[in-house]
């Protein structure tokens, strides 16, 4: 239940400070890399699960599967991330990836062989949340945003 509150708290925080007229910095998150260690398995989960694209690159001896940014979209980009530093985990940090419909994304993440970790549930009057476990052992956060 903790992180139902967090994330409501998040949401109503943004929408807080979007609403007021302050000189804008950036949000504090601005790239993540999500641990893998199979790169084939894990773009196959992402792509089927999510959509996502990916271009290969190799960066300070690590492969890395950049995802799509767009400097004038909202939100931040990662890659996924393979080499001898990157060690998936339940017990890391949670990033929490955007989703049209948690249903659908946790159907398609079931058939992609994830493991449902927290079901959706409403997270105040703000979003729906829920938790998976990816193809390469994360705990990965959905959120999907209430209109």
């Amino acid at each position: 239940m903790i992180m139902i509150a967090s994330v409501a708290m998040l949401v109503s925080a943004c929408s807080i400070h979007e609403s007021k007229n302050m000189v804008q910095k950036p949000n504090p998150a601005m790239y993540f890399e999500i641990p893998v260690t199979d790169m084939t398995r894990a773009m196959a989960f992402y792509e089927k699960v999510f959509g996502f694209d990916f271009q290969l690159e190799q960066i300070h001896h690590n492969q890395m599967a950049l995802m799509h940014f767009d400097l004038n979209g909202s939100g931040i980009s990662g890659a996924l991330a393979m080499g001898e530093i990157y060690k998936p985990s339940l017990h890391g940090t949670l990033i929490y990836l955007h989703a049209e419909s948690i249903d659908s994304t946790l159907t398609s993440a079931q058939l992609a062989g994830a493991k449902v970790l927290f079901p959706k549930t409403k997270a105040g009057e703000y979003a729906y949340v829920a938790e998976i476990e990816d193809s390469e052992g994360n705990r990965i956060g959905l959120i999907e945003p209430l209109p």
